[in-house]
């Protein structure tokens, strides 16, 4: 048996899933950079016409990296929708 090659293999293991934790954390605060750009072009009024607050804004922003804002904005939407 090559012992090599398996640990070669868990090598490149062991370092790949930090880079690709990082690459998600880059995306994710790439994605909040576009979230802050529309904000800055949309009014309240539209926020309130998709169902949204300037308060659902700050808050799905300032969550941690390792979760995604923009589901935390779909749910403010989607419960606020139940609403009507």
């Amino acid at each position: 048996m090559d012992r090599t090659k398996g640990m070669a293999q868990g090598g490149r293991g062991v370092l790949f899933a930090p880079v690709m934790q990082a690459m998600g954390l880059v995306a994710e605060w790439r994605r909040r950079q576009q979230i802050r750009k529309a904000h800055g072009l949309t009014s309240e009024v539209l926020l309130r016409d998709i169902g949204l607050t300037p308060d659902d804004l700050v808050e799905a922003l300032s969550q941690p990296l390792d979760r995604d804002a923009s589901d935390r904005l779909v749910r403010a939407a989607a419960e606020r929708a139940g609403n009507w």
